[in-house]
């Protein structure tokens, strides 16, 4: 995967280390770092981690500061400790904006969150954050290998918040609490009209616009439906629905 692309890089120009004394005052940037690498390869993650953070407190203006804050996230990231990550990644991008990998720092942010992606009748505060991040990244990095591979996922991100909305609507028609559901039918149509859910959307408003008695307003549904989905299954069932309403 994408994801560990970058990883792989670091770990392949990284030699051999010789035993080290923990004096990390008394070594080079580059001792702290290769001892790192060599914990992270034995999934020793978190004296990896301590490693990594003598090269900021030690070497401060050290050009392997970024990728410590690079590995310290991915390393995170392997062990589900997804604020942890996310600190680290956030780290590049606030202090090296301009740095190269800055495109692989906002995707693994995105990846944090897209990891915690919750089911539709559970609290989708994770798919949001997961949408946001990789869209953003898709704004700014437009022809990056990350973007590319977030492409699918942000249909997958939408169409999960849409599901959710659906997930409510239907909810609340069974309490009979019609305005409010229509309230979340429309937020798919206007928000999620490109997911697998804005034609049964656009069904169950000419569904509650007749339950209103409001046939103006459900005749236009129907025309939306029609316009855009003629052959849909929805479309169908809506003029039937009207049919029998008349």
């Amino acid at each position: 995967m994408k994801k560990f692309l970058y990883i792989a890089l670091i770990f392949t120009i990284t030699a051999c280390s010789t035993n080290l004394k923990k004096d990390y005052s008394k070594l080079s940037d580059k001792e702290i770092f290769d001892s790192a690498i060599k914990n992270i390869n034995k999934e020793n993650n978190i004296s990896a981690v301590s490693e990594l953070s003598q090269i900021e407190y030690n070497h401060p203006y050290s050009p392997l500061v970024p990728n410590s804050w690079i590995l310290t996230g991915y390393t995170h990231y392997k062990d589900k400790k997804y604020p942890e990550a996310i600190e680290a990644f956030e780290k590049l991008i606030k202090y090296q904006p301009n740095h190269k990998d800055v495109p692989y720092a906002m995707y693994m942010i995105a990846m944090c969150y897209y990891d915690q992606i919750s089911p539709i009748s559970r609290d989708q505060k994770m798919t949001e954050q997961a949408l946001n991040k990789m869209e953003k990244l898709k704004e700014m990095f437009p022809d990056s290998e990350y973007t590319k591979d977030v492409l699918p996922k942000i249909i997958i991100a939408r169409n999960n918040l849409a599901a959710k909305e659906m997930y409510i609507a239907k909810n609340l028609m069974k309490k009979k609490n019609v305005i409010a559901s229509l309230n979340r039918l429309q937020t798919i149509i206007a928000k999620y009209d490109t997911t697998l859910f804005v034609e049964e959307a656009l069904y169950r408003t000419v569904e509650i616009y007749l339950i209103l008695m409001e046939p103006d307003d459900a005749n236009n549904m129907l025309h939306l439906l029609e316009y855009n989905y003629p052959n849909s299954n929805w479309t169908t069932l809506a003029r039937d629905l009207i049919k029998s309403y008349k």
